[in-house]
């Protein structure tokens, strides 16, 4: 799910998949046609991720990603105070950005995003990767974050009282749309490419709710939202609740959100200028 992309990284990785392992249709359909991944060579690269304790935000970053959208989502009913969650949209300023220069720009809208929610003066936060590259603050703070980057997209979220899942994904040619729903076993029609990225940005996100594969057999919170309209609308189907969208027609998104609270949550857009702490925030950030 936390996908590491062809970097040199990568392709030094995969070499040691054995030349006799048979080859993930799933990696062959989306652009891996010339290695050969295996579990072992994912955990590998997960452990290397891993290893990596603490990584500290940055706080400044040349040039900064442009903003496309801030999204908060709350709950409809003004009296009660999670699950909430804030989320970034933006684009790298840098042309065709390296894998690097994409999870630095991300972990400074992470900063950004953070910062913005805290009514303390707290400048500096770290992160902390679990062992399957799932990212978590390193403080242990009630807070819930996810991160993605697609091209020259990125997008980070920040929760609270519900843990997160974000996805966003660039409209690529893909000529199988249908064998890949076969293959991660969706049982469900996709009609064009439209509604395919509605539903594999919802397959990812809700699959990092759960610290999940890309490639995990069972995903119960895409299979709990995947017939809801989340569509520009948060959806909710029993502790999961749901938004897809996208920015155009070649840039799409989702964030998923699990909570034991089976609250109807509402989103609105919020101005970069514009964007208040979270009062929920006060006793979670102490400097």
């Amino acid at each position: 799910m936390y996908r590491h992309k062809r970097s040199s990284l990568a392709r030094s990785l995969a070499l040691v998949a054995t030349p006799a392992c048979s080859e993930n249709p799933f990696l062959r359909l989306f652009g891996y046609h010339t290695v050969c991944f295996t579990q072992d060579t994912l955990r590998i690269m997960n452990q290397i991720t891993a290893s990596e304790s603490r990584v500290e935000l940055p706080r400044q970053l040349t040039p900064e990603p442009s903003i496309g959208k801030i999204i908060e989502i709350f709950p409809c009913d003004d009296r009660v105070l999670a699950p909430r969650a804030r989320i970034v949209l933006a684009k790298c300023q840098i042309d065709r950005p390296s894998y690097p220069s994409k999870r630095a720009s991300c972990h400074y809208l992470l900063q950004k995003l953070l910062c913005s929610i805290s009514t303390s003066q707290r400048h500096c936060w770290q992160l902390k990767y679990s062992a399957s590259g799932a990212p978590a603050l390193a403080s242990g703070e009630d807070l819930f974050i996810s991160m993605s980057r697609s091209g020259e997209w990125l997008a980070a979220g920040v929760s609270y009282g519900a843990r997160i899942g974000v996805d966003i994904e660039c409209n690529r040619p893909r000529k199988n749309i249908s064998a890949t729903a076969d293959i991660l076993n969706w049982r469900i029609t996709v009609k064009n490419i439209r509604d395919f990225y509605a539903k594999w940005t919802l397959w990812e996100a809700s699959a990092k709710c759960v610290k999940g594969s890309v490639l995990m057999s069972k995903n119960p919170g895409f299979d709990r939202l995947c017939n809801v309209d989340t569509r520009d609308r948060v959806g909710r189907s029993g502790q999961w609740s749901g938004l897809h969208n996208c920015l155009d027609d070649k840039v799409f998104y989702a964030v998923v959100l699990r909570s034991e609270n089976k609250t109807h949550l509402r989103h609105q857009f919020l101005c970069p200028e514009k964007t208040e702490p979270w009062s929920v925030s006060n006793s979670h950030h102490s400097a």
